[in-house]
């Protein structure tokens, strides 16, 4: 039986709160637990209140719960700001730095705890986060050695001083008399699976890790929330595979720098979220033009313009299913978990190389910086399948130049050949182009050009990208992203029926599929983080099917809640 437990640590931004919360995590995992966290930060470096939220259960997490058993606070707003989300029965623990006074019920808790002092004992108050650590393992039953060999990897690597100054804080911290074990949580949560196997990760870093997987040796990109992690943890899979990481002075040059690698025969990418996405518009319509692969992920935060830069979002939909001016193709992958992040990484490679089109793999900040704890993912070798390549035997008759470049074929796809190949030397230009690759603007081979690069990825439609869980009920809620999630947990949670799905590519639509789908259920609910509901607008307009699809939308920057889907459930079941 599924059992949680839900923790907020909060604090002064720039004071390890999040890393706090994460190294628990880390401790939990190898104990036994699953975990989801969500960070809630500013978009500053250092100040201003920043909290994560810990979601603890034997079973794998599928949402943040929206109700606290205990909060960690390092500052008052911490409490303040979220005591009206505490059980009943739930524990406060703050620093004894700083003074709480809160109307809290008899049957919560509230203990101080010397939390700094600790930490200014050993002349680092800055050490405070893992002063909190070790209140927290003592309060949660995890053993002094579970913490210390989560604190080990985190600080190990930064010289034994500081490791050392580390554990003598942890140790004063768990030893201190004024926390005491709160041994029901042991009691309510069993461990559940293998203590060896389960990983702390991003979808971020999923993502990087799947790109590794699949072959990626260059990555050009520019810093910017929600995405940089993908390109830090790529910089670090390098050091191991060999790759080149290129920080870009803007994403334009980002872009095209990627597609330049790309042309050279090495599987290359970027990443990026909203501002920089618009910015990479013209660079996905010369990849278009010159049908080079390129993988582009679009990690969505709040817009337009700077928007909200530390707040979730799933409104770049629209813009991407058309992005970039003339008409080109491209395919939009849609990850809804951390594994998929990793294994749709792999395919989207796999997909720009065989149809020579860019491929976006569309997130959203939520599933792009929030920590969960998964089983461990299966190694498994990539064969490389860089998809129609030239045959040098063929490439002997172009020796004099003359390669075809752009040949129409029957399924719209043409034999690419790299630089420096012999015989495969070819023109390439944005302009629109013949079968040489020569600038031709004549009508009748535009007409032949635009619909070779049009419908060559017709296959796609025919893909089963939408995966339906439930019993065969009346009413279909579909979502992307981490609003999956949400949903999935919701139906778990009611008492009657009601299916859910997840779709995982976006463009081109699985047609036939949702064709299917329209017929089998009287309503399908698409649930999604946007003012217009553009997921929503997008199926109608392609099915032509007005009654059935309804819209459900939240735009606030921040997460559906569990309670409120399960309501949207009761309203339409």
């Amino acid at each position: 039986m599924r059992k949680n437990y839900t923790i907020l640590i909060g604090g002064i931004q720039g004071e390890g709160v999040i890393s706090t919360g994460i190294n628990l995590m880390k401790a939990l995992s190898k104990k036994g637990y699953y975990t989801l966290g969500e960070r809630k930060f500013s978009s500053r470096i250092k100040g201003g209140n920043t909290h994560i939220i810990i979601t603890i259960s034997n079973e794998p997490v599928n949402c943040i719960e929206s109700s606290f058993d205990l909060i960690l606070a390092m500052d008052q707003e911490s409490v303040y700001e979220n005591v009206h989300r505490l059980h009943s029965k739930g524990m406060i623990l703050h620093d004894q730095a700083i003074e709480i006074e809160v109307d809290k019920k008899e049957t919560q808790q509230q203990i101080s705890l010397p939390i700094s002092q600790i930490a200014k004992d050993q002349g680092k108050l800055f050490m405070k986060n893992t002063s909190a650590i070790g209140f927290l393992g003592k309060v949660l039953g995890i053993t002094y050695q579970e913490l210390e060999r989560a604190v080990v990897e985190a600080y190990g690597a930064k010289g034994e001083d500081i490791l050392s100054e580390n554990l003598t804080v942890l140790h004063d911290s768990f030893e201190n008399d004024a926390c005491r074990k709160a041994a029901f949580f042991e009691t309510n949560i069993p461990m559940s699976g293998s203590e060896n196997s389960k990983m702390i990760m991003i979808g971020n870093e999923g993502i990087a890790l799947g790109a590794v997987m699949a072959g990626c040796r260059f990555m050009a990109g520019y810093p910017i929330t929600p995405a940089s992690d993908v390109m830090e943890n790529l910089s670090i899979f390098f050091q191991k595979t060999g790759g080149k990481i290129v920080q870009t002075e803007d994403e334009i040059s980002a872009m095209a720098m990627s597609i330049g690698a790309s042309y050279s025969g090495v599987r290359s990418m970027t990443a990026t979220s909203g501002p920089g996405m618009t910015l990479m518009g013209e660079g996905m319509g010369l990849a278009g033009m010159t049908e080079t692969p390129i993988v582009i992920v679009d990690a969505q935060r709040a817009g337009p313009s700077t928007g909200m830069p530390t707040k979730t979002e799933q409104s770049d939909v629209a813009f991407l299913y058309y992005a970039g001016h003339g008409e080109f193709s491209s395919v939009i992958l849609t990850p809804s978990s951390i594994e998929e992040c990793y294994e749709l990484t792999i395919h989207a490679f796999e997909i720009a190389d065989y149809y020579q089109c860019p491929v976006i793999i569309l997130t959203d900040l939520h599933l792009s910086l929030s920590p969960k704890t998964i089983d461990a993912i299966p190694y498994n070798s990539q064969i490389i399948n860089k998809g129609k390549l030239a045959e040098k035997e063929k490439l002997k008759d172009f020796a004099d130049g003359g390669f075809p470049r752009y040949q129409l074929t029957e399924d719209g796809i043409s034999p690419r050949a790299f630089p420096g190949t012999f015989g495969g030397q070819h023109q390439v230009t944005g302009l629109e182009h013949n079968e040489l690759g020569r600038p031709s603007d004549k009508p009748d081979n535009r007409i032949k050009m635009m619909k070779k690069r049009m419908h060559k990825t017709d296959a796609l439609m025919e893909n089963e990208e939408i995966i339906i869980e439930g019993e065969g009920g009346d009413v279909l809620f579909l979502a992307f992203g981490s609003v999956y999630g949400v949903i999935k947990e919701a139906r778990l949670r009611i008492d009657f029926s009601v299916d859910v799905a997840r779709i995982r590519q976006i463009k081109p639509l699985p047609l036939k599929q949702l064709e299917r789908i329209m017929n089998n259920y009287k309503k399908i609910i698409i649930v999604e983080e946007n003012f217009n509901g553009q997921l929503a607008q997008i199926i109608r307009q392609e099915l032509r099917q007005q009654e059935k699809i309804i819209s459900i939308t939240r735009y606030d920057g921040e997460n559906f809640t569990l309670e409120e889907m399960m309501e949207s459930m009761k309203r339409w079941c």
